[in-house]
């Protein structure tokens, strides 16, 4: 068995370098090496637990690790972009109070100060300001000064009218004189709360050749392939079926891969349209397996250029949900008319899925209710079938990026809905409520379970802040608002568990 193992970590290895080297060689300083060595720790760490100790680590304890591995590749990721190319004035230091974060695309290193002179970085020429300055219209955005940052030039004033139009005009304008030079950011200060507009240097990009697409397209299929190999082998498991003939093992795993592979993949698949709609440049979508259950990670889309506007950011987020919940829920809901109940394990997980308790979550509970009726009654856990546990994992997943965090659907929902600063006070609320339901969940099993804890804790270390839109300024229409609060309100119900008096009335 070790040497199965070890031949399918050798090619995940090589597979993973390659992957690396084709994506991501060519927009980080941070050496390939050390990306692809936190890339491979957790499913070397799970190989060297099965040989050693002849069994799997526990899933709570492995998807936290595989959250920190890879919070930690998409720093090191972002630390290693190149700093923007330079021209240096002869003004003060600059203040990094407001300094626009995200979608700043750098492409070459900073110049080097002399330490005797302070020098300011000007994105444009001296000379260039006064034109700048015509791109203003008094009855627009009253311009009031202009100041030079290491990555921006920010343009301060008063907002004389709607913001969409404020927008509209004045981007129009800039690139009409400056062409596609720069990236022209509309967003309220950090500090005052004031809009104002930021010119930031458009990066050189490398046009993306044809052979380098078929690559990427290549890259997609072979990691689907991947998946479906994990996720049908782990299917197989959860049928007890672990040994026989290949044609059996691909038969019991089957439906489980399917189900799982088609919600995660509809729903970035979504995502991925939505970006294509407002053209926004992503990558494909890439299955991301593992060597444990639940076979796969889930589905990434990579967003490779800012995003124009707070209605594309929440799209973004709100469509893949969406898509994640109006997939996940029928098909669990069918899933567990098919499932039978055992008597209740008070040691049960997350992750039991033979002696499924789903008391922990509201929604999980009257969905529960709905399909089993009173074969589902107090005292009573379910054994889950295959399908009904491939859509509570996707609903699961789909309900953890529903948190409000950086890069995750529920960030980019509330972002849109209340702005940068707002949406990262939000962020810091939902991570501590979290951790409380983690720790409280620990308390109540008499400090056995730990699942949510852990949960909690990989997902506390997800920064809060998002990055803003170009136009971060205009807000949404009252149907997005509404929609927003309707999609955030499936997160509140899948994480709350269920009151007392409800578990009466139910008869759970």
């Amino acid at each position: 068995m070790w040497l199965s193992l070890l031949f399918v970590l050798v090619l995940s290895g090589f597979f993973t370098y390659f992957v690396l080297r084709q994506t991501v060689s060519q927009m980080t300083a941070a050496p390939l090496w050390i990306l692809w060595a936190i890339l491979m720790l957790p499913p070397l760490l799970t190989g060297a637990t099965i040989t050693w100790s002849k069994q799997i680590p526990p899933i709570p304890v492995a998807i936290a690790l595989c959250s920190i591995c890879w919070l930690l590749y998409w720093r090191l990721l972002e630390w290693g972009r190149p700093k923007p190319r330079s021209i240096v004035g002869t003004q003060s230091a600059p203040d990094p109070t407001d300094i626009p974060s995200g979608a700043l695309e750098p492409s070459a290193p900073l110049v080097e100060p002399d330490p005797e002179v302070v020098p300011i970085v000007r994105p444009i020429e001296a000379e260039e300001e006064s034109i700048l300055r015509t791109c203003f219209a008094w009855n627009i955005f009253f311009l009031d000064k202009i100041e030079y940052r290491p990555q921006a030039v920010l343009c301060r004033g008063k907002l004389r009218t709607d913001p969409d139009r404020a927008y509209a005009s004045i981007s129009q304008n800039i690139t009409d004189l400056f062409g596609d030079r720069f990236f022209i950011l509309f967003q309220y200060s950090l500090s005052t709360g004031k809009p104002f507009f930021a010119l930031v240097p458009r990066p050189q990009y490398t046009q993306i050749t044809q052979s380098r697409r078929w690559i990427d397209y290549a890259i997609s299929i072979l990691l689907v392939l991947a998946t479906l190999v994990s996720t049908i082998y782990f299917g197989a498991a959860l049928a007890r079926l672990q040994q026989g003939q290949i044609t059996d093992i691909i038969t019991a795993g089957l439906p489980y891969a399917l189900s799982i592979v088609s919600i995660l993949g509809l729903r970035d698949l979504g995502r991925y349209f939505v970006a294509k709609f407002y053209q926004i440049d992503t990558s494909l979508p890439y299955f991301i397996p593992l060597p444990f259950l639940p076979g796969t990670y889930g589905c990434l889309v990579q967003i490779r250029s800012p995003i124009p506007h707070r209605k594309a950011v929440f799209d973004l987020g709100f469509i893949a949900s969406t898509i994640g919940l109006l997939t996940s829920i029928p098909l669990l809901i069918w899933g567990l008319s098919q499932s039978e109940t055992v008597p209740l394990d008070p040691k049960s997980t997350l992750f039991n899925f033979h002696a499924f308790n789903p008391r922990f979550s509201l929604l999980l509970t009257l969905l529960s209710k709905l399909a089993l009726g009173s074969q589902f009654g107090a005292e009573r856990a379910i054994d889950l079938n295959n399908i009904a546990v491939a859509a509570y994992i996707s609903l699961l997943i789909v309900a953890i990026n529903l948190m409000p965090l950086w890069r995750l659907d529920g960030g980019y929902i509330v972002h849109a809905m209340f702005g940068q600063k707002p949406s990262a006070i939000v962020s810091q609320i939902s991570k501590l409520l979290l951790l409380i339901l983690g720790f409280l969940r620990f308390r109540a099993s008499g400090f056995i379970n730990t699942d949510l804890l852990f949960l909690a804790i990989a997902i506390s270390l997800i920064p809060a802040i998002d990055e803003p839109a170009l136009n971060d300024v205009s807000e949404l229409d009252r149907w997005r608002d509404m929609l927003g609060v309707i999609i955030l309100a499936f997160l509140v119900l899948t994480l709350i568990p269920v009151p007392m008096v409800l578990m009466q009335l139910l008869n759970v």
